[in-house]
């Protein structure tokens, strides 16, 4: 999930579930720094596997929703076509195989319901998007679905949020949160790497805490929050 309050919206923009699992836990930490009252909120990507490459070209494309023929059973996971989208979670029953054309409509008016959230939030006073490739698992994740790359990359993240920017006609924030061998030498002041935990997927609260408390008590040497870099 990720988290809102009336004026200040934290969501998560993958690219993978662990954004949006720390958003939903540290929403009273929020509620806290912030002196508003945070209530989590289901987003778009909140459980996708989502390459920033193919995010930016979502975007750059107008985010239209998936049509049926977008959804390919692979590899590995259900796979929105052609931006590289995994859905690990969707188009099936708990704990069941995927069954994309039993279970197309039903995601389908999901995601429709949740694309009309995500354009809304451009009414949001302060927006802040949260993307990290930190957790665990995702190299095994990748090596499932074939993902050719789970290292972040300087251009493309531009890239990404300029064509968020564009989407929603508005400034928005990022934070970028890494694993220690997937931060792809960007600058320290660009990207918060995460010392090694030994969750799967989760991470560690204790150090997604301390990064949030630093990042919303003084977002203003946030890298990605300077008008120079786009």
């Amino acid at each position: 999930m990720s988290a809102q309050s009336g004026a200040t919206a934290i969501v998560s923009l993958g690219m993978s579930c662990q954004s949006s699992r720390q958003i939903r836990t540290h929403v009273e930490t929020f509620s806290s720094i912030l002196g508003e009252e945070f209530e989590p909120e289901r987003h778009f990507f909140d459980g996708l596997i989502s390459p920033i490459s193919g995010l930016a070209d979502l975007f750059d494309d107008g985010f239209q929703l998936f049509t049926r023929d977008a959804i390919q059973p692979g590899p590995g996971f259900p796979t929105w076509e052609p931006y590289g989208i995994r859905f690990l979670h969707h188009f099936r029953e708990t704990d069941s195989s995927p069954e994309i054309d039993r279970f197309f409509e039903r995601e389908k008016s999901k995601f429709s319901h949740l694309r009309e959230k995500f354009v809304g939030l451009s009414e949001a006073e302060r927006l802040i998007f949260v993307i990290s490739n930190s957790q665990n698992n995702l190299s095994d994740v990748a090596l499932e679905s074939r993902m050719p790359c789970i290292e972040f990359k300087q251009s493309q993240l531009e890239r990404l949020m300029k064509a968020v920017d564009t989407f929603l006609d508005k400034r928005c924030e990022y934070l970028v949160v890494s694993h220690p061998e997937r931060h792809g030498g960007l600058p320290d002041e660009a990207i918060h790497i995460m010392k090694a935990d030994e969750t799967e997927w989760t991470g560690d609260k204790t150090q997604w805490r301390a990064l949030f408390q630093s990042y919303l008590s003084d977002a203003s040497d946030s890298y990605f929050c300077k008008a120079n870099v786009r």
